[in-house]
């Protein structure tokens, strides 16, 4: 009971914030008036805290690609004992998509007999094995260790990256720790998707995070996520999307005190393991995964920023209307973390050998994420427009004029954190190899035009979606995750979903 009434919760509050310009227009107007000044001023902070996040992380973002990692690492005791697990869940992606996530593996500057590679395949994917027997031909004589691992579907699981996950990481501890071919106590594990492509330095600045820090071992870490790798085939509809995201992941890192990680992450095998690894019936398995290693080993455990880029695929398809639908999945997919505030907030009240007031702000500030995320284009565009139509006697009023003035002149503030994204976004975009043609660089800014559409469209109504489903107690399942590399998206046209089914929750 109190695990639901913790699902019932969230999402109900976010409803009644989105609607508040409604009903509150004409039971409150006043105090919605100083709720909407307030939550505007919310909002100023929050730029102005991102602002200040993108312009740090893009200055470490290029003094990192300019340091030589694996020199320095060579200079601390261990980093030649170090080597590394890359598991890369996959299911029905295409081979050269995976060759082409596997060959930016090959190119690390660490030497390659310190990678072992794991293909975590689901037996449910016909065609897994010839992908498989192609992809080891390729490429296994490259690492230092290669397996493939065929993920049946099991009862009590959800079908996902989660219970993947779990599978490999077991099929590992049986055939590659059982025979002394990996050491546990120097084995770092990165999970990959099967579109990461990893900066080619990103293994040397990782092991010398891990031993550099005295608590490094206990550390997850996460990289910049930038969705640029397929940024020039997007619909200009979806291009805005895709930049806002990227821009949100490289600014997000600043702020390691309440950093979640997502998609690509690395942590120590003896971390994974003392956890018993990931739990497999779950969505959100990097956020889930991030918080179970917390409440389990303490406030020594922080998630801890590499800033080095990881370039991935926004979400595609092989029309607009496609490419519409997968963002919407995929964003949804994403805004459904709200389902770990019950797991975070009870199994906190447990962990009493954290510090009370350490466990209340991780969980508000979890909390917070996603209670905004649904409801902040509602407030910052409806909730100035509704009022006056539902209450101009109110309106009127020299209150209502004076919050409409500090409502005007605090989202006003907000204008120049837009302004330096967009230039943010053309500097990354223009530092990936993707896109350095100038017209493609400035056309791609006619997107952001269509923002507060796409605000509503791709990121609001997505969340919002995801809440709902919790609200009355749906769930997301995953059923079918296809991707195809650039050569498939030239030949066939690229397309990239995430589905989900309705079903229950238990």
């Amino acid at each position: 009971m109190p695990r639901r009434i913790l699902e019932i919760l969230p999402p109900a509050v976010a409803w009644v914030a989105l609607t508040s310009p409604i009903w509150a227009a004409i039971v409150a107007p006043d105090i919605f008036g100083y709720f909407l000044v307030a939550f505007s001023a919310y909002w100023l902070w929050r730029s102005i805290e991102f602002t200040v996040g993108l312009v740090l992380g893009m200055g470490r973002l290029a003094r990192a690609q300019r340091r030589n990692w694996a020199q320095a690492g060579a200079a601390l005791h261990g980093f030649s004992r170090l080597h590394h697990l890359v598991i890369i869940p996959t299911y029905k992606e295409s081979e050269e998509l995976l060759a082409e996530t596997l060959e930016c593996l090959a190119q690390q500057t660490i030497g390659l007999e310190r990678i072992a590679v794991v293909l975590a395949f689901e037996q449910r994917d016909e065609s897994a094995p010839i992908r498989a027997a192609a992809l080891t031909e390729r490429f296994a004589w490259r690492f230092g260790e290669w397996l493939v691992t065929q993920h049946p579907d099991l009862p009590g699981e959800v079908k996902g990256k989660s219970s993947n996950l779990a599978w490999a990481a077991r099929r590992v501890e049986e055939e590659l720790m059982g025979s002394d071919r990996l050491d546990p106590k120097h084995l770092v594990v990165t999970v990959c998707d099967a579109d990461s492509r990893l900066d080619r330095q990103y293994l040397a600045a990782l092991g010398h995070s891990i031993l550099s820090h005295p608590d490094g071992r206990l550390h997850i870490y996460q990289p910049a996520i930038l969705f640029y790798a397929n940024h020039g085939r997007l619909p200009l509809l979806i291009r805005a999307v895709s930049s806002v995201f990227s821009l949100y992941s490289l600014a997000r890192l600043a702020a390691t005190h309440r950093l979640v990680p997502q998609s690509t992450y690395s942590l120590t095998w003896w971390v994974a393991r003392r956890v018993r690894f990931w739990d497999v019936d779950v969505v959100p398995e990097d956020s889930h995964m991030f918080f179970k290693v917390w409440l389990h080993l303490g406030r020594r455990v922080r998630a801890r920023a590499i800033h080095l880029p990881v370039y991935a695929d926004a979400a595609e398809g092989a029309t607009t209307f496609g490419t519409v639908v997968s963002t919407y999945q995929q964003i949804r997919r994403w805004a459904w973390g709200v389902s770990d505030i019950p797991y975070l907030a009870l199994q906190g009240l447990r962990a009493r050998h954290i510090p009370w007031h350490i466990r209340v702000a991780r969980v508000w500030w979890y909390v917070e994420e996603h209670l905004v995320w649904p409801s902040h284009w509602f407030l910052l565009t409806l909730g100035g427009l509704v009022p006056p139509l539902l209450n101009p006697g109110y309106a009127r009023t020299a209150l209502a004029i004076s919050q409409t003035a500090a409502v005007s002149m605090l989202l006003g503030l907000c204008l120049p954190s837009l302004v330096l994204a967009i230039l943010g976004d053309i500097l990354l975009r223009w530092w990936s190899d993707d896109e350095t043609n100038l017209w493609k660089l400035v056309s791609g800014l006619a997107g952001f035009l269509v923002l507060p559409l796409t605000g509503l469209t791709m990121v609001a109504l997505p969340a919002l979606d995801a809440h709902t489903r919790l609200l009355f107690g749906r769930s997301l399942a995953y059923q079918v995750t296809e991707k195809f590399s650039a050569a498939d998206a030239d030949a066939r046209g690229s397309e990239s979903y995430v589905r989900a089914a309705e079903t229950p929750v238990a």
